[in-house]
């Protein structure tokens, strides 16, 4: 499942664990609504949610993330975007083939940080394989999912994901996918012990406490292939054929037109190797008036997750948002913040509806 044990040295590092996006960062833009002035707090990630919100130019944005790796690699993204062609960075990414991806790698180094250089220097096969497919996390499905799917429903999904309109896709997902061997599959692949497997980090302090992820994702899936185009939907392309479909079918920061706008934004960029809220708790009030916390919920038991909470309420200036997922567990607002914080209904229904990358669900709120 990795794709390189990563950095050697005293401290080893270890390799990423998420390369792409596994989310839909419209939803996040939706939700925040930023604004010119904004101070966004951001959690890296695999760093693409970090550089949709960039693509709006707020006036600073702070990504933040416990593992060097991450942050690391966001550092890389943001300097291929800034001093790559569009058709240069597809091709250094892994989105298109390319042979000269470590050539482009060098004719970066000197806008790297020297632990990011040489963070990546040390895992060259990953930069030559496609930086944007290395992660553990996406190794696992293009390893592992994509070919054991393919045996069994190749023929399926090929016209799942050539079908034009949503009817023609339901039809071909209930007559030929959706069934017994399905949803025992998801049920496998889904199950406690395979989700630990996957998300194997020492920094998570995963709590399941939904009754049952797997089924909770079978009704996701359902949502999925009977509202949205499987051809049009860049997770879902990942996950289940291990590559995006077209320039069209790209996570939102690489679409061209974002990528543009990621170039000219005069956003200042802080990038934060830290617990997030052991930095939160060294904020000043008020300093800050949009959180993207992705599903930090899924790695904090609800305490701390409340506790996280408190310190956004106590650092949020007025009217700021607060966007989060949810996924292996679902941590609500806690009750003696909501004087503080009132959720969005409508919008977190509408971002539960429209989101395309299936496995979460929303809260979004305004911090009074």
């Amino acid at each position: 499942m990795r794709a390189n044990r990563g950095m050697k040295s005293n401290n080893q590092e270890r390799w990423i664990l998420y390369s792409t996006c596994d989310e839909d960062s419209y939803s996040e833009i939706k939700a925040l609504d930023l604004k010119s002035d904004d101070t966004v707090l951001c959690v890296t990630g695999s760093g693409c949610r970090t550089l949709s919100l960039l693509s709006g130019n707020p006036k600073r944005l702070i990504s933040i993330d416990y593992s060097p790796g991450q942050n690391y690699l966001l550092e890389l993204k943001l300097a291929a975007i800034r001093n790559l062609s569009y058709e240069n960075l597809l091709q250094f990414l892994g989105v298109e083939e390319s042979s000269e991806r470590y050539s482009i790698f060098t004719s970066l180094e000197d806008k790297l940080s020297a632990k990011t250089a040489a963070y990546f220097r040390n895992n060259k096969s990953a930069i030559q394989q496609g930086i944007l497919f290395a992660g553990r996390h996406e190794q696992f499905y293009i390893r592992f999912v994509v070919p054991g799917l393919q045996l069994l429903f190749g023929r399926s999904f090929d016209k799942l994901f050539a079908a034009k309109t949503l009817e023609e896709q339901r039809q071909i997902y209930q007559n030929e996918i959706d069934g017994w061997l399905w949803r025992s599959l998801i049920r496998f692949g889904f199950s406690t012990l395979i989700l630990k497997v996957v998300l194997n980090d020492p920094n998570y302090d995963i709590e399941i406490t939904r009754d049952s992820v797997s089924q909770y994702l079978i009704e996701r899936l359902d949502h999925t292939f009977n509202h949205h185009l499987a051809r049009e939907n860049h997770w879902v392309s990942l996950m289940f054929k291990g590559k995006y479909l077209g320039r069209r079918c790209l996570p939102h920061f690489l679409l061209e037109e974002n990528y543009r706008a990621i170039r000219q934004a005069t956003t200042e960029v802080e990038i934060i190797t830290s617990n997030i809220l052991d930095y939160l708790q060294s904020c000043p009030n008020k300093s800050i008036n949009k959180y993207s916390l992705s599903d930090v919920s899924s790695c904090m038991k609800e305490e701390p997750f409340n506790t996280l909470l408190r310190e956004v309420a106590r650092t949020s200036a007025s009217q700021g948002r607060l966007c989060y997922r949810n996924f292996l567990t679902h941590h609500f607002i806690p009750t003696d913040l909501l004087g503080m914080m009132a959720r969005d209904d409508d919008t977190s229904a509408q971002l539960n509806w429209d989101d395309l990358a299936f496995a979460y669900t929303f809260e979004v709120a305004t911090i009074q």
